[in-house]
């Protein structure tokens, strides 16, 4: 996980979603808007008498074409969003998100801590099977994030359950979890796809034989079950006819998830009927697709947040003023407009809109001459020179281009050098000549905490942790430690948003934008959930 630092995508299952039923998009800033063409398909005609045979309809298959194949469908062994979306639709934890970011039950019913937030008690869901047919229940609750939390498995997800001291088995269907310490976000983390239930035989099985396979072999409790994977083709998902919530059965007969590296190639796939579903659609072709009636094109706010980081231990940055003027140099909506086509919104806080706990900030307006004037204040009137380091995509290519032309306009002049993602994570992490760098961060639970605390918390210097700029404030390290043990949400919240307005204020970060995730669909396919992790979620799926 750790090379993923500055690119979480955990969430990979955070929801702050929006329908694909029928939002097509107009030539201009994205809006959601009905699309047209939405009549209904027209009737077979009857096969005439005296052939006696009926007209079969065919098969209702939904494909969805996705940048990469997966890596595992083993929920707990995962930080992929392409493995994490097709997971989706097989796995269920003991809670999830609503459209608020804020977790709700799913196979729990009820749930409740105790005063000083080290333990949260579950109601179990009962009548619920596994798709091998076992029981869901607090062993099997057990049983999952004991084997999680043992070393010797190599699960990939381990460290992020490091809250857990143990797990409780009250009766059948209560079961406690208890923390190492107070923490009032641990119900955000057990919301997250990493906390899906898996088939307490499935992990007998690993256990009795280490050769058996549990990410080729997954078994959970959602409404579709796994049929098949061919590597470099699909994997294949057939509805579970057990399935427990008999209001949200699968809708269609299979849904199959392709890997297409290529987004042109994904994008002529929808067009040819090849694809029903494509995700990451290029903001340069979001228009031309959305102007098709027989399209719809889905945008919203994802959880990212571009930013660039500031090494505070350098001299040239230790002056706020410097840092501030920073801000106001760089034309968000400039940036916005010319690399993403402008599918995105300026950002005004550490932490994405969509993020639990987020708290709107003031916006660092653009305005070159304050500025100068900040810059000028601070003692650097003829500015300085910089480095600025990005990943060696074009997108992040682009959007370093764009802030070092900004930033030389008042008078810093940022040379840019493009690495490959793990070597830029390895010279953060070990501190190899830090100066700028072009960051991206979401929560993969979703919530301010995560969203915070890895990377502006003074603990949470690299490379331990995402805090490569070595930002250290004691009032934000202050309240991030008393909001986590505050079981009130609404106590907690008044502190995350304190926090948010303090390192707003102490600008360790150029503050620069959140994008829109970008999906388009056919319009025949209705009932497809966008998360602000770029997850597609289809468990409800239809298909005319």
């Amino acid at each position: 996980m750790k090379k993923n630092r500055h690119l979480r995508i955990g969430l990979s299952c955070v929801l702050a979603a929006g329908l694909l039923a029928a939002c097509s998009q107009t030539a201009e800033k994205p809006q959601e808007q009905p699309a047209g063409n939405t009549a209904a398909p027209q009737q077979s005609s009857p096969a005439p008498a005296t052939t006696q045979t009926e007209k079969k309809e065919e098969p209702k298959v939904v494909t969805l074409a996705m940048e990469a194949e997966p890596i595992s469908m083993d929920p707990q062994n995962v930080t992929d969003g392409n493995s994490i979306s097709v997971q989706s639709t097989m796995f269920e934890g003991l809670m999830t998100f609503n459209d608020k970011m804020e977790p709700v039950p799913q196979l729990a019913t009820e749930y409740a801590f105790n005063e000083d937030a080290t333990e949260i008690t579950f109601t179990l869901r009962e009548g619920v099977t596994f798709h091998d047919g076992s029981p869901f229940n607090a062993e099997v609750v057990k049983a999952n994030l004991d084997f999680v939390l043992d070393e010797k498995n190599g699960m990939a997800r381990r460290n992020f359950f490091s809250f857990i001291k143990e797990v409780v088995v009250k009766d059948p269907t209560h079961v406690t979890i208890v923390a190492t310490s107070p923490n009032s976000t641990m119900l955000s983390y057990l919301a997250h796809p990493a906390s899906s239930m898996k088939s307490m035989e499935a992990i007998k099985k690993k256990q009795a034989d280490a050769s058996f396979n549990l990410d080729r072999n997954p078994v959970g409790t959602g409404p579709y079950q796994f049929g098949e994977w061919k590597d470099n083709q699909h994997v294949k998902l057939v509805p579970y006819e057990n399935y427990w919530n008999k209001d949200a059965k699968a809708k269609v007969e299979a849904i199959v998830y392709k890997p297409v590296t290529e987004a042109s190639t994904r994008i002529n796939m929808l067009k040819a009927g090849e694809t029903d579903i494509i995700s990451k659609l290029p903001t340069l072709n979001a228009k031309e697709i959305a102007s098709d009636s027989n399209y719809n094109v889905f945008t919203a706010p994802s959880l990212n947040v571009y930013y660039v980081g500031i090494n505070m231990r350098d001299k040239k940055y230790q002056d706020k003023r410097v840092r501030q003027a920073m801000n106001h140099a760089i034309n968000k909506d400039d940036l916005i407009a010319g690399v993403l086509d402008g599918y995105g919104q300026v950002a005004d806080s550490p932490i994405a809109p969509n993020t639990y706990g987020y708290a709107q900030q003031k916006v660092y307006e653009y305005n070159p001459d304050q500025a100068k004037k900040l810059l000028a204040e601070a003692g650097v009137k003829d500015g300085f020179e910089a480095t600025l380091w990005t990943r060696n995509s074009s997108e992040f290519i682009a959007i370093a281009e764009n802030v070092a032309m900004q930033l030389d306009k008042v008078g810093i002049k940022a040379k840019v050098q493009a690495f490959e993602s793990g070597t830029l994570f390895d010279m953060l992490d070990n501190n190899k000549g830090t100066d700028l760098w072009i960051g991206r961060w979401s929560p993969g639970t979703g919530e301010v905490d995560y969203g915070i605390r890895p990377n502006f918390h003074t603990k949470s210097f690299g490379p331990a942790n995402n805090n490569s700029g070595f930002y250290s404030n004691p009032q934000v390290d202050q309240l991030l430690d008393e909001a986590i043990t505050i079981a009130n949400k609404d106590e907690a919240m008044k502190k995350y948003a304190e926090v948010q307005r303090i390192i707003v204020e102490d600008a360790p970060w150029v503050f620069l934008h959140v994008p829109d995730n970008v999906v388009a669909k056919a319009s025949s396919v209705t009932s497809v959930t966008v998360l602000p992790s770029d997850t597609v979620v289809v468990d409800n799926v239809e298909k005319k």
